[in-house]
């Protein structure tokens, strides 16, 4: 069996590293005075998620299609403030969560300038696991780095902060994946980049190509069903990753998009999943429920 799984990075609208700020700033505020782009919460913007993400969100809970969300504490935090009712459709059992930093810090500095020390990071993650368990009152065992990027510092610490599992880092392959303990005994589930001189062409199984327009969908879903028929091993899985704020924001047009082209996308991504499923021997799953099933998770 080839599990699929579905990963929501749920962040706030299209999170832009900050030259002198360890929190992230939405992108549509970038021209915004200095005061508001200080501030984590003042500088985060929300809109996307929500406009863009609902009618999605009714297709997967209308399926009980699992899916893994990737939680920016920030911005579930405002949802929960200002969107109450959001937060509840979010709180589905069949829905897994996990943790993408709290404000999308850069924990290495690339962009900023700030890299964050390592109690720094260590009370970042801790504080945002904490405000997602508390939010959805369940348990956080999973996490994935804003920018995908670790430091020398975020593996040791997702051990001791008791994750179970990781998933910041890109493996290049041309069929499923099976996940792989790190030092330190955390469970990776690392992200297919397609070979360049493969059939798939370099795809990375992100799906910011297909809405921003540089991709078509015929392309996206032959990709991915190609990516499926090179599996042969059991226990194998393909992610496919997107962000909670691209249905509704375009990055190089830097504008919020009309209902009609909201719709669009999401159709996108419900023939993806459709295509998908009429294919044997594939199971949509999260990476927990893959832990489970294949009686990992208590053994970590």
């Amino acid at each position: 069996m080839i599990y699929i799984f579905l990963c929501v990075d749920f962040d706030r609208d299209a999170a832009f590293p900050a030259l002198g700020h360890k929190h992230a700033v939405s992108q549509p505020k970038q021209a915004e005075m200095q005061y508001i782009l200080a501030d984590p919460e003042k500088s985060a913007e929300i809109q996307g998620s929500i406009e863009g993400f609902d009618q999605i969100l009714s297709v997967l809970i209308q399926k009980k299609l699992p899916t893994v969300f990737y939680f920016e504490a920030r911005t579930i935090d405002l949802i929960s403030k200002r969107h109450p009712e959001f937060l509840e459709r979010l709180n589905q059992s069949f829905f897994e969560k996990g943790v993408h930093g709290y404000d999308h810090e850069d924990l290495v500095g690339e962009e900023t300038g700030l890299p964050l020390e390592k109690q720094e990071e260590f009370n970042l993650i801790k504080k945002a696991k904490e405000r997602i368990e508390e939010l959805f009152s369940t348990e956080v065992i999973g996490f994935r780095a804003p920018y995908m990027r670790l430091s020398e510092n975020t593996q040791k610490i997702l051990k001791d902060l008791d994750f179970v599992y990781d998933s910041s880092i890109y493996q290049e392959s041309n069929k499923a994946i099976i996940p792989y303990s790190d030092e330190h005994g955390v469970i990776e589930f690392p992200v297919i980049k397609t070979p360049k001189e493969s059939l798939m062409k370099g795809m990375y199984t992100y799906l910011w190509p297909l809405f921003e327009g540089k991709r078509g969908i015929k392309e996206i879903v032959s990709n991915y069903i190609q990516l499926i028929h090179n599996s042969t091993e059991d226990n194998t899985y393909i992610s496919i990753n997107l962000h909670s704020w691209h249905f509704a924001y375009n990055i190089e047009q830097n504008c919020y998009l009309s209902q009609k082209k909201i719709r669009k996308n999401t159709e996108f991504l419900v023939k993806l999943i459709t295509k998908i499923e009429e294919i044997e021997g594939v199971h949509f799953s999260t990476p927990r429920l893959w832990l489970e099933e294949n009686e990992l998770l208590n053994n970590t």
